[in-house]
């Protein structure tokens, strides 16, 4: 059934001009949904995930708020309310920065550094699924594309 669905909506695509930018959105809305339901299982949400997944892979897995932003793409304000509420949940926890005693630092909390080997399953399944059925060169082209979407911003 999803095959014919999906061989149908090909079809469609080819017979009609292509709005790269709605396939992008319902993609980037269905990813968003699938991380959410997964992240709610484990009292988290998507955005939680994310940083935990970031921080995890950093330097004494911490950072400071911009390099967060600049990650994510994200405002200050949005950031500035997403680790408020880990915060609040000891989910992270601010240092000073060692390499610059006037600055803070995010870093993550041991609660959260429980739940790293669940974020990064989660996300290396859900990137696994996502580029197994395509070649390499398909996936290069398809990075080349949204790397120039992002870049024309």
């Amino acid at each position: 059934m999803h095959t014919e669905w999906s061989l149908k909506r090909s079809n469609e695509m080819t017979n009609q001009m292509i709005n790269i930018g709605r396939l992008i959105k319902r993609a980037d809305v269905s990813l968003t949904r699938q991380m959410n339901d997964f992240a709610r299982q484990n009292g988290l949400t998507g955005n939680q995930m994310n940083i935990i997944d970031y921080l995890s892979r950093q330097e004494d897995m911490a950072a400071d708020q911009k390099a967060i932003e600049n990650e994510f793409n994200i405002r200050r304000s949005t950031t500035t309310i997403i680790l408020q509420r880990m915060e609040k949940r000891s989910l992270i926890q601010r240092i000073i920065d060692p390499h610059d005693r006037r600055r803070r630092q995010v870093q993550l909390t041991s609660n959260a550094r429980q739940l790293v080997p669940i974020v990064h399953n989660y996300i290396s399944d859900q990137e696994k699924r996502l580029t197994d059925r395509f070649s390499t060169d398909e996936l290069t082209t398809v990075a080349r594309v949204l790397q120039y979407i992002e870049e024309a911003d």
